[in-house]
């Protein structure tokens, strides 16, 4: 018996890289799976279909994390047919590389939009069935760049940090109602980081990724954070290190 069997989960950002990952490693621990993508239809239909091999039960739907309306409905979807909703895992998102003094007024609301304002809407949208069912986990994603100086990714390390900020003060609020949210700080070889690596070979930084690790790496820890294993951990930050 899987770790995650007779648990409902909603992964947005799926359609690839860490989503795709963590989606694919609840359906091998037994979940139901609703996956959510922002544009690519085909992409996030081939995740459906290999969560979908697996044995796991699945539904995929493109949602705009930014949009309130968007998410409710797919929340609702997924609650009237599973019964409830057991793990949250907001995960999408966008990056734009650009010099601060670069960044368009347009750039940074849609930043902030789609990772802290989306973040904000997937855990108002699941908390009322979490509470109602009296547990629940959410793993928010944050990045190393919200803990430290990076090249470029102003808006996102902003938007980033406000997530940490966010899962803190929102799980110790969750305390009473045996729901754990905790946030994870990924580094693996997606298209993200290898905008970002193209972006300084650009401007001439340096770039201190020699070894990249495939997302697969870091799906484990979502699976922890997602089971009872960690029912006694919340408001915590997990993060990844490159050797």
């Amino acid at each position: 018996m899987g770790r995650l069997e007779g648990r409902v989960a909603i992964v947005t950002g799926a359609s690839r890289g860490i989503g795709r990952a963590v989606a694919l490693a609840f359906a091998r621990e037994g979940a139901a799976l609703a996956i959510a993508g922002g544009r690519d239809q085909a992409a996030l239909d081939s995740v459906e279909r290999e969560v979908s091999a697996l044995g796991a039960e699945c539904v995929a739907r493109l949602v705009d994390v930014g949009r309130r309306t968007e998410v409710d409905r797919l929340v609702r979807e997924v609650e009237e047919r599973w019964g409830r909703i057991d793990i949250l895992v907001n995960n999408a998102g966008v990056l734009t590389l650009k010099r601060f003094e670069d960044i368009t007024e347009e750039q940074w609301d849609e930043t902030i939009r789609v990772h802290l304002k989306g973040t904000f809407n997937g855990m108002q949208a699941v908390l009322p069935i979490m509470k109602r069912q009296r547990s629940g986990k959410i793993i928010n994603l944050t990045g190393p760049a919200a803990l430290r100086p990076s090249n470029g990714v102003s808006d996102y390390a902003s938007a980033k940090g406000g997530i940490i900020t966010l899962t803190f003060n929102v799980a110790n609020e969750m305390k009473p109602h045996n729901i754990q949210i905790n946030c994870i700080s990924p580094i693996a070889d997606t298209r993200m980081t290898d905008a970002i690596a193209e972006f300084r070979e650009r401007e001439g930084i340096p770039d201190a990724r020699p070894n990249p690790a495939p997302a697969e790496t870091v799906a484990p820890a979502f699976v922890f954070f997602a089971s009872s294993d960690s029912d006694y951990i919340t408001g915590e930050v997990l993060g990844f290190h490159r050797k």
